[in-house]
């Protein structure tokens, strides 16, 4: 085809699927350098998108309330002649057909099992009958480097931490899909571990909506992490996420930032397959529990509750996560030297187990200081 002078990319989606989409943007800019990319999307995501991709060039900001006749009015005035459907929504298939230019609209595969398509290749199957050639590597698409080198002094030096290597932790996954978190101990356990390595910084990533969790995260780890969570606007989070030498997260919106920026994240999934959503180019990073949820497509796990994570996400055992992150690192240290103590099936390392026993003998000197020793005592508190 001709090449286009200006393209539209209409997207109003959440974080996660507005980052998996990006290299649609990096493959056309790669396929027709000359054209003008426009994004159209939710305000949110403008800093992300328009500051820190290159192939976006322009960005409109999306309005979910103007009627489909004011929403065709701001299609003109972007003045494309080819247009890019990514919304898989009745509003994109509407305008696509009324635009009066070439279009081409996504169509999402079903999400129907652990051999489905990934998401990045299917936002990608949009564009193919025009763009030749696919880059081999798309990713990364998000560029944050000069935020990070203000940013990065900036709050170590608010928060009195001094500069070291940095392992990203999101703990939450926002307060719509609870069941797709982690259990709580895993993350302070995991947390504690890190720290008792002693080479790396734990720094907390995600929303508002998970900064109580991280906060007790950090409280149990002897106010020792960096917890930025609420903290950063979208920009700056990607900056923190391309300080970070590893990201572990579960099926949430800064895991695919990080991919995005280029950093390796370990994926912890149950309620949602990694063969469709999990962090793209490190599938052998993730430790995945799909195959025992059963609640695939539902926004809370039936046997956990709502609020909570997911029965499947306490299937993920901590001395797995510890085993992926040491071996991710690079390191030699063994975390698999496992004591008798251990109870038939569950296994924690060295320094998770002395803590538990800790926990356990102080808890043991406190029912005994409390439990009433004769029968006058119990009668006199009864």
């Amino acid at each position: 085809m001709q090449e286009p002078a200006s393209i539209l990319i209409f997207h109003p989606a959440a974080i996660g699927d507005a980052v998996l989409a990006t290299p649609v943007a990096s493959t056309l800019k790669h396929n027709f350098p000359g054209a003008k990319i426009t994004y159209w999307s939710h305000a949110s995501l403008k800093p992300l998108l328009l500051g820190l991709c290159p192939a976006i060039d322009e960005f409109i900001e999306f309005d979910k309330e103007l009627g489909f006749f004011q929403q065709r009015k701001v299609f003109k005035g972007a003045k494309p002649d080819l247009f890019i459907d990514l919304s898989n929504s009745t509003r994109g298939i509407f305008l696509s057909l009324l635009g009066g230019c070439k279009s081409f609209c996504y169509q999402k595969k079903p999400d129907n099992g652990p051999d489905q398509q990934h998401a990045v290749g299917n936002f990608l199957e949009t564009i193919q009958p025009i763009c030749k050639d696919i880059p081999d590597s798309l990713f990364p698409t998000i560029f944050p480097d000069a935020i990070a080198e203000v940013l990065v002094p900036q709050l170590l030096e608010t928060y009195k931490f001094e500069l070291r290597p940095m392992i990203g932790i999101v703990p939450g996954v926002g307060a719509q899909r609870p069941h797709r978190s982690w259990i709580l101990d895993g993350w302070i356990y995991l947390v504690r571990h890190i720290l008792s390595l002693g080479t790396h910084q734990p720094v907390l990533i995600g929303g508002a909506d998970d900064f109580e969790t991280a906060q007790k995260i950090n409280e149990e780890s002897g106010d020792r992490c960096l917890n930025f969570c609420g903290q950063l606007k979208l920009d700056e989070t990607a900056a923190i996420l391309k300080c970070c030498d590893i990201v572990i997260s579960g099926d949430t919106g800064p895991a695919h930032i990080a991919v995005a920026v280029g950093r390796p994240v370990i994926g912890l999934y149950g309620p949602t397959y990694p063969a469709r959503s999990g962090p793209y180019g490190c599938f052998n990073m993730v430790l995945d529990q799909s195959s025992s949820c059963e609640c695939h497509g539902e926004k809370s796990c039936h046997l956990a509750g709502p609020g909570s994570p997911g029965e499947c996400m306490g299937r993920i055992m901590l001395p797995e996560v510890i085993d992926m992150l040491s071996r991710t690192m690079g390191n030699s240290r063994s975390v698999g030297s496992f004591e008798e103590a251990n109870p038939p099936g569950v296994f924690f390392d060295e320094f998770v187990l002395r803590e538990m026993q800790s926990e356990n003998a102080a808890a043991a000197v406190n029912d005994a200081a409390e439990k009433p020793t004769d029968q006058s005592e119990v009668s006199s508190s009864s």
